[in-house]
């Protein structure tokens, strides 16, 4: 189990000290700017003013003293192209913070009146708002573009019209201009859970996005499907247990409650059409998720396949430096994306959308993959899948990826490793030509294991290999100007997957 009680922490202080550390230093480990990142992530979700402004305002500092410094060549454009980069995050951070949102948008504009409207009736469609506000839909569709780069509304589908909502962000901006009062009901807390087939992970969130609390339980879900259902159940109380407020909340149905699992899930229904992953036999596939854990639990309950979880996570909190015509690659056992369309996270007809693992990059003599065909990606470029590569190779019992990355150290195995991440890396690198090609996203954010996804080669060797493979043959593969995507990568875990559990239920659950 692990625990990390946390509401309302003086991040700014926490910002400074980061700064002060890295201003120590001669030359600035990417775990330091790591650590950063992750702070000014942070303060984005709460619109934490200060602590983003002492960040950018830090960061400007050390870019001078650094770049100036006295070094190699090398070891100066290594640290230049990390201060820039952090710079542009706190740069884009401060864009999308109420006051300086403030300073584009005139109290009587269009912006603030399609924010309002949405704000009084959640769910709108683009003909009903140009209604409202006496303009074409062409018009509506701009300007919710525009708010929906700025974190301010999401969009769904509705039959064949857009649905409008506002985001918690959105909320906090007419709230800080004083055009709406808080309001006395609707949805206070929010719980995420991350759902592995071995584990469960949960947070509970407040509206500005602040985690409470995190737990991490293992669990082993075999048997029936009543039996998973008050598993799940037992894990939800007990993150309730640890939030009394979220649990007396609850009690007048403020609380709301979202999950995510790796599989197919059809978003309306919140039912587990199929999870290959998960078990064979076991009671997942078929399973209405949604509606029993609502039953269960009695919190209003919405149920996310992980990518498209963690697209619209990518949205709300800049991963996607403001696009919003992105994909979210989730790299783990399995692969899934999340297209996000003109900032609309794109399901399908049936939910199934993005589901690139099961794209074949090999030929039907490939491996075996959960689902029952052969050469499937994640077949070949999943975590296990590059775990049992490894031990095909070496003859060496490898359990799962971290094995096989110990290997990597081997004098008489790193090549066989090299090779084996070489090979997953460029089936990734075809996956995603095909993603490009067919979606044409204006870039990708793939989220995997540290020690495949990570910026910093020199702590995670296996990352420059990996990822190396993965751009190069992106770009072999991609048709036309989907050569120049951006692949930007992050680092992934159950914390976030659970975070990101959270933020669909704030987007689709009613809060007013």
């Amino acid at each position: 189990m692990s625990e990390s009680p946390g509401p309302k922490r003086d991040r700014l202080s926490e910002v400074q000290a980061a700064l002060e550390e890295m201003e120590a230093e001669r030359a600035i480990p990417p775990q330091q700017f790591s650590s950063l990142a992750m702070l000014v992530t942070d303060a984005s979700l709460t619109a934490d003013e200060p602590a983003i402004q002492a960040a950018h305002d830090g960061l400007r500092r050390l870019y001078g003293h650094h770049v100036r410094a006295d070094r190699d060549q090398a070891e100066r454009a290594e640290q230049r192209g990390h201060l820039l980069g952090m710079l542009d995050m706190t740069t884009w951070a401060l864009r999308r913070l109420p006051s300086a949102l403030q300073l584009n948008f005139t109290p009587h504009g269009h912006p603030v009146s399609f924010l309002l409207e949405v704000a009084k009736e959640p769910g709108l469609s683009n003909e009903q708002l140009a209604g409202r506000l006496k303009v074409d839909a062409t018009e509506i569709s701009r300007i919710g573009r525009r708010l929906t780069a700025a974190g301010l509304v999401w969009k769904s589908r509705q039959w064949r019209h857009n649905a409008w909502s506002l985001t918690p962000r959105g909320t906090q901006y007419l709230e800080s201009v004083g055009l709406i009062a808080p309001p006395p009901g609707g949805i206070d807390y929010c719980l995420g859970v991350k759902v592995r087939p071995e584990s469960l992970t949960g947070v509970v969130t407040d509206a500005s996005a602040e985690v409470y609390i995190s737990l991490h339980r293992q669990a082993r879900f075999d048997g029936s499907q009543e039996k998973l259902i008050q598993g799940l159940a037992r894990f939800v109380h007990e993150l309730l247990d640890k939030v009394p407020a979220a649990a007396e909340a609850a009690k007048s149905g403020r609380t709301g409650l979202g999950v995510e699992i790796g599989g197919h899930v059809a978003t309306d229904s919140g039912d587990v059409v199929k999870a290959p992953n998960y078990a064979d036999d076991g009671p997942w596939s078929g399973l209405s998720l949604g509606e029993l854990l609502r039953k269960a639990t009695a919190l209003p309950t919405v149920v996310e396949n992980d990518a498209n979880a963690m697209a619209q996570l990518a949205l709300a909190v800049g991963d996607a430096d403001g696009s919003s015509d992105f994909a979210a690659v989730v790299l783990d056992k399995g692969i899934g994306a999340g297209l996000m369309v003109d900032g609309e996270i794109l399901h399908g007809a049936s939910g199934a959308a993005g589901e690139i693992g099961h794209v074949v990059v090999e030929n039907y003599q490939g491996h075996e993959c959960s689902c029952g065909n052969k050469g499937c990606l994640e077949s070949v470029a999943g975590s296990d899948a590059i775990a049992r590569r490894v031990q095909e190779m070496s003859g060496d019992p490898v359990p799962d990826l971290a094995r096989a990355l110990v290997l990597l150290k081997s004098d008489d195995r790193g090549k066989l490793v090299e090779e084996a991440l070489t090979e997953a890396g460029r089936a990734l690198g075809r996956g995603l030509a095909d993603l490009l090609n067919l979606a044409n996203p204006d870039r990708v954010v793939l989220y995997g294991p540290e020690p495949l996804v990570s910026e910093d080669h020199e702590r995670f060797p296996a990352a420059k290999v990996f990822m190396t493979a993965v751009r190069r043959t992106s770009i072999e593969h991609a048709f036309s100007t989907a050569r120049d995507v951006v692949i930007v990568t992050r680092p992934y875990d159950d914390e976030l997957g659970a975070r990101a559990a959270a933020a669909v239920a704030w987007n689709r659950l009613d809060q007013d």
